[in-house]
């Protein structure tokens, strides 16, 4: 990839409202969203002419909602995928414009995650299993049938090398839910948990409770992508990017040789360098957070934390109000909703422009952050933004 750093933005964030049954097709939830971001970077629809979706098979096209907005687009693009897709689809968005085939790219993820389709919802066929999910005739049989076991499986192995606690990862909930309480369109907003509530939560499925879970949610999130040049003329402050690394691989689960490593570990240096910041320059985070263990993961692999003190790290209160990294400030996925990343984007994007100025929920003299997307320790993207 060329030097992008610096020229190209984010202008425009924006979503419907969250919900538990939003009684409304993902098309509706989509439009909500897609209008709050054009509204937020002051464009006409018209001026948009790309549009990009990531789902999992639970989402309207992004042709229908081209449509639905009055706009005939040059580009339209939709991908089957989850945690990452963010980070892949703006630099898909990246090139485009820089290939100039494309100006101003609208990414949007619409999904009613709690009354329709549910991740990891079951029902497997025993004459289906090697097709319901991949290698799954290897691994259902054997209780491994959704995420949360398998990153038990990897949270479990990390913990015994490490010496982290289950008290460790009460600190990343305990942390996130506290930022919830400031955001009271965050589904825990009210909620408030303490380590002690925490330690007393049975095991759904070790080392986690429910309170390590990501939330299921009816919602749409949407970003607009365009070039430094352009996103002069948005109403918006704009959020440059600094250094993007899309979408990288760790070596298939079949093949590792070696289990301690995560694709963010190969994420990281490529990230920073194009970026030309240290880990010690990065003032606010948005950690993707499916599951409490996945943040200390890759606390360790962005450089905050060295292998074996990350639980320290978090213990310190390091990731709230005041710490040395601020992070998931609306929440994060464990206490504000889940759009598979989503919007930890639109929070990031929001604290990086200082949207919440004057507030207990602005991170003091933030200018740059991190954003980092994870879709299994096999495949990881992340981006660093600035002022």
């Amino acid at each position: 990839m060329g030097n992008i750093s610096n020229r190209f933005c984010i202008v425009g964030v924006g979503e419907s409202e969250r919900s538990k049954n939003s009684g409304r097709t993902p098309l509706h939830l989509a439009l909500d969203a897609a209008r709050a971001a054009i509204a937020d970077a002051g464009l006409d629809a018209r001026e948009i002419d790309g549009f990009m979706s990531y789902s999992e098979n639970d989402s309207c096209t992004s042709h229908q909602l081209a449509t639905y907005l009055g706009v005939r687009p040059k580009y339209v693009k939709d991908i089957q995928g989850g945690g990452s897709s963010t980070e892949m689809l703006i630099g898909d968005a990246i090139g485009l414009i820089e290939a100039g085939i494309v100006n101003t790219v609208l990414i949007y993820r619409a999904m009613n995650g709690r009354s329709g389709v549910r991740m990891g919802g079951g029902g497997w066929d025993v004459n289906l299993l090697q097709t319901a999910i991949d290698g799954g005739s290897f691994i259902i049989p054997y209780g491994a049938g959704g995420p949360s076991q398998w990153f038990g499986l990897f949270a479990t192995r990390h913990m015994h090398e490490t010496g982290i606690t289950k008290e460790h990862l009460g600190h990343v909930c305990v942390s996130f839910y506290e930022h919830a309480q400031r955001n009271p369109k965050a589904f825990f907003h009210g909620k408030p948990l303490t380590m002690e509530e925490y330690l007393n939560t049975p095991d759904l499925v070790y080392p986690f409770n429910r309170h390590d879970f990501c939330l299921e949610s009816d919602e749409a999130n949407a970003i607009i992508v365009t070039s430094a040049e352009r996103a002069k003329d948005c109403k918006s402050r704009p959020v440059y990017i600094m250094g993007i690394s899309a979408r990288q691989c760790h070596p298939h689960t079949h093949y590792w040789s070696d289990l301690s490593q995560v694709a963010s570990d190969y994420v990281a240096p490529e990230l920073y360098k194009m970026a030309g910041v240290k880990p010690a320059d990065i003032q606010v985070a948005s950690i993707y957070d499916c599951y409490s263990w996945v943040v200390l993961r890759q606390l360790e692999a962005y450089g905050f934390a060295p292998r074996g003190e990350v639980g320290d790290f978090v213990a310190e209160g390091n990731l709230k109000m005041g710490g040395k990294l601020p992070s998931n400030t609306a929440g994060g996925m464990l206490s504000e909703g889940y759009t598979h990343g989503m919007n930890n984007v639109l929070e990031i994007v929001r604290q990086v422009r200082h949207e919440y100025k004057g507030s207990d929920r602005q991170v003091e003299n933030c200018e740059v952050g991190i954003c980092t997307g994870w879709a299994g320790p096999d495949i990881a993207g992340a981006m660093i933004l600035r002022n």
